[in-house]
């Protein structure tokens, strides 16, 4: 099929492609589009430019007489201000100098009513400021009266003679009330070294009814243009200068100025403040004219030019890039075009063409290839009536026929059929196509075959549903298993607002069918249980296996505790039938505990722990029977739980302790060593004892924990025994088969480096070391080699065999005490003590016997040949102060354990 059959003639014909030959190359035109572009904005640019420099330049040429003058008159301003400011400056400090001279101690002095000249001295000296001052008070001869140091006479004298020449003349410095023809003080300024100061020579008369009696002189060195000029201009103070009118007439002649510079007269005192220089205020004021004139015209040729430039593009350059445009887009959507009827030719991807009223227009050949259906089937038809059919989910063909509809893009995953009839999944996805007026007029459909992908995924969802249901079961009886019933309890029975039942089943002889038939018999016996819950469990209720022998049953909503029992009763008598497996009977009874939350005892969260401990109450009771949880039971779980955080707390707080018992040779009555026994000293109960709190302990796993706190202070309390001088030859633990492996028993006895103290581990006899693990043997092996003593503890009492003795080769032996209190009445009793010591010198073992309370055990003992004796006739459990006063008492045997023979052994030996 060619490119012809595409509706609307997109694609033509092989020679309607030849068109493409005749359009340029688009990257020439782009180029030339470019170029216009460029050319047309530089164009704009040095225009704009060219007119700003232009009004520019105007605006400077035409401003500059104007500012000339503006500069003139501005420095003439600022000349007069600052000349007032140096007047007024002069008229302060000769006010001063008036209040001096008209002072009555000083009128007295010059008048000769006063001879000392003290006090006007030091009124005069109180003149001086931070300038530099000096003084002189002349009479009306001229005759000096006071001149201060420094002060030339002349000057003095010439500040005299000013004042007397010009006494008539009137002054603008003349105090109200004074006679006009009165004199009047005297000014003089001189230039010194330094530019910004100047040498000012006060002459103030002595005025007395009119007349002048004397002359008070002054010569102070005044900063006068620091004082009438910013600091800014103060530091430019040389072109300022304050000149004699003379000076000011000869200044133009004197600096080849230009123009007569501008001066202004400081006051009556015949001076005037001149500047010299006038360039700065034009160029800067200049500078600003300029820039202020710079941006309105920056601003205002912008609007201009820049509609010129948007009106020029307009028609210049927008039509030929539209042109290029439009010449370039159509040679390339031709190419477009063209590539995608050869791509969808060769696609793998079935792909067909229908018009707006989805009928099929084109296929290419991949559909024919998937489907089985070629054009003379296809064109023309629906999609839906071709390719769907009975198993074609109605929900997915109708989000297509929605989409379609709303001329909307889509991807669904369907089932369709090919021309045999056969089932395949694809996935679909349908696109709009519009034509040149932008109106959909096609949908066209690729569809991928994912039939291998929808049986993979169907292959692992089943794998995984097997898998999940696998671990939800049991694997032999097919109930479900713990972690069934744990979801069970959080996700619903947990939730549940209402009450609930729970029924927990412990089958009794269970492990006697094991040991008796063999394990395939007691498998046969769980899937004989199993079947019994399956047929009498309610279709509501939950019947799991979460044990060996260990069955739950969650009754179902409404159910109560009456229902829990009746259940168990009608249970327990079909587990009690005989069951048959391979001509063999087996027989195998049931112990129940029922918790309902109907009670208030418990919530449904908990109803699990309360049917175990239920249960629990049922096989102490003797089995075979239904126990409800009571009262009674509840407060004995919640003595045990507090017991339980009390240990917690204990363990935290280290209020676990050792006592020790003494072990004394049996011929030489000395301490050999000692046992250490673990108490625990309880903040409101006291000292108890292991019996109250072992068995908890042992449940929650924390037996290693206190072993290692009793064990850690009893090595403390060696150590501190051998620091004071009263060593124990050897102290005993008592540790199980996880204590021995303990990583950290080592590490801790490297804490206390004990010298002469040996320690001893004391292994329970109920231990079956001949069945315990290679890394057990390994330890033990380890333990000997680094010195420490291993012993058997409460021979007699469990199940040590002789082979279990032989393989771990004690260095003693304890007899249970059980065995040794009876001996002062029991001939059976002490021949079997008897048998047992021998065994332990057959094999070279020191026999220690525990439980001696009285003389006739020591002497009976002594005659049967046990080495070490420990018991109440010696000494109760005692703390470490008491043990160190015992140790004084009675002393100790240091050399027990020097050679690893006891004494007694010893001494036969030696005999």
């Amino acid at each position: 099929m060619t490119s012809r059959s595409i509706k609307r003639g997109r694609v033509t014909d092989n020679r309607r492609l030849t068109a493409l030959d005749a359009v340029p190359a688009s990257g020439s035109r782009v180029g030339d589009r470019r170029g216009l572009v460029r050319r047309f904005w530089a164009v704009v640019i040095a225009g704009y430019t060219a007119a700003i420099l232009v009004v520019c330049a105007g605006v400077w040429l035409s401003a500059q007489p104007f500012l000339n003058q503006m500069q003139r008159d501005a420095i003439t301003d600022r000349a007069v201000a600052n000349a007032r400011i140096i007047e007024d400056q002069l008229e302060q400090a000769v006010e001063v100098y008036r209040d001096a001279a008209e002072n009555s101690e000083v009128l007295r002095l010059v008048l000769g009513y006063e001879t000392s000249t003290v006090r006007v001295v030091d009124r005069l000296n109180a003149l001086e400021t931070e300038d530099h001052v000096r003084h002189a008070l002349l009479d009306y001869r001229g005759f000096p009266l006071i001149v201060s140091a420094g002060f030339d006479l002349r000057e003095a004298r010439a500040g005299y003679s000013r004042a007397e020449t010009l006494g008539t003349q009137p002054r603008r410095f003349a105090t109200a009330g004074m006679v006009a023809n009165a004199p009047q003080p005297v000014i003089q300024v001189r230039h010194s070294n330094n530019p910004r100061r100047f040498d000012v020579l006060f002459s103030v008369p002595v005025i007395v009814r009119g007349g002048l009696e004397g002359t008070l002189v002054v010569e102070r060195n005044m900063a006068l243009t620091a004082a009438a000029f910013s600091e800014a201009e103060a530091s430019g103070a040389n072109d300022w200068q304050i000149v004699t009118a003379f000076q000011r007439d000869q200044m133009q002649t004197w600096r080849d100025l230009p123009e007569m510079p501008v001066a202004a007269p400081i006051g009556d005192t015949g001076l005037y403040l001149l500047n010299l220089d006038q360039s700065g205020y034009v160029a800067t004021l200049g500078w600003e004219i300029l820039r202020r004139v710079l941006q309105v015209v920056v601003w205002g040729l912008l609007l201009p030019f820049l509609g010129m430039a948007v009106f020029g593009r307009g028609v210049i350059a927008k039509p030929y890039e539209a042109l290029a445009a439009s010449r370039q887009k159509l040679a390339q959507s031709q190419k477009e075009v063209a590539e995608l009827a050869q791509i969808s030719t060769m696609s793998n991807d079935a792909i067909l063409m229908t018009d707006v009223d989805e009928r099929i227009i084109w296929i290419n050949p991949a559909f024919t290839r998937l489907t089985g259906f070629d054009e003379k089937a296809s064109l023309g038809r629906r999609p839906g009536h071709l390719l769907q059919g009975a198993d074609t989910d109605k929900e997915t063909t109708a989000r297509i026929r929605e989409a379609i509809k709303a001329r909307e893009p889509i991807r669904e995953e369907l089932v369709n059929y090919h021309a045999d009839g056969s089932a395949y999944w694809v996935s679909l996805s349908i696109s709009p196509l519009t034509s040149t007026d932008g109106q959909v007029d096609r949908f066209v459909a690729i569809s991928v075959d994912i039939t291998d992908k929808k049986l993979a995924e169907e292959r692992l969802e089943e794998a995984r549903r097997e898998t999940e249901y696998q671990a939800r079961h049991d694997a032999l009886t097919g109930l479900p298993n713990r972690r069934a019933l744990d979801d069970l309890l959080e996700e619903e029975i947990g939730r549940d607002p209402a009450p609930r039942t729970m029924v927990r089943i412990d089958l009794d002889h269970f492990k006697a069918v094991n040991d008796t038939h063999g394990h395939a018999a007691g498998d046969h016996v769980l899937v004989n249980v199993s079947n019994i819950l399956r047929d009498k469990v309610a279709p509501t209720d939950f019947a799991g296996r979460v044990g060996g022998d260990e069955f739950v049953i969650a009754l179902g909503p409404g159910r109560g505790c009456a229902d829990g029992i009746e259940l168990a009763e009608t249970l327990l008598s079909e587990i009690r039938q005989d069951v048959i497996f391979e001509g063999k009977t087996c027989r195998v009874g049931a112990s129940f505990g029922v918790a309902a939350s109907e009670t208030g005892l418990v919530e449904n969260a908990n109803l699990l722990v309360a049917a175990d401990a239920a249960l629990y109450e049922a096989k102490e009771l003797g089995r075979n029977q239904t126990v409800v949880y009571a009262p009674a039971i509840h407060a004995d779980v919640q003595d045990k739980r507090r017991l339980a955080f009390e240990i917690e707390r204990g363990i935290a707080r280290e209020e676990f302790v050792p006592l020790f018992q003494p072990q004394v040779d049996a011929v030489t009555k000395k301490i050999v060593g000692a046992e250490v026994l673990l108490r625990w000293q309880h903040p409101d109960q006291g000292l108890l004892t292991p019996d109250a709190f072992l068995a908890t302990a042992a449940k929650l796993s924390m037996l290693t924990e206190i072993d290692r706190i009793i064990y850690r202070q009893g090595l403390r309390a060696a150590a501190e025994l051998e620091r004071v001088g009263y060593a124990l030859p050897k102290i005993s633990f008592n540790v199980g088969a996880a204590q021995i492996e303990d990583p950290e028993l080592i590490a801790i006895s490297d804490l206390y480096a004990l010298e002469k103290t040996r320690v001893s581990f004391e292994i329970l006899e109920s231990v079956l070391v001949e069945e315990q693990s290679s890394n057990f043997r390994f330890q033990v092996d380890r333990l000997r080699e680094r010195g420490y003593r291993i012993e058997i503890d409460d021979f007699g009492s469990g199940h040590a065999s002789v082979v279990g003795l032989m393989q771990l080769n004690p260095d003693a032996m304890k007899i249970d005490q059980r065995l040794i209190i009876p001996i002062t009445e029991s001939d059976r009793t002490r021949n079997l003590v008897k048998h047992i010591v021998g065994i332990g010198r057959s094999f070279g073992i020191s026999v220690t016997a525990e439980g001696v309370e009285s003389a006739e055990h020591v002497a009976i003992l002594g005659e049967l040949g046990c080495n070490t004796l420990q018991g109440f006739h010696f000494a109760k459990a005692l703390n470490v102060l008491d043990l160190l006063d015992y140790i004084e008492e009675t002393g100790t045997d240091p050399s027990a354990f020097a050679d690893p023979t006891p004494a007694t052994t010893r001494q036969e030996a030696a005999g």
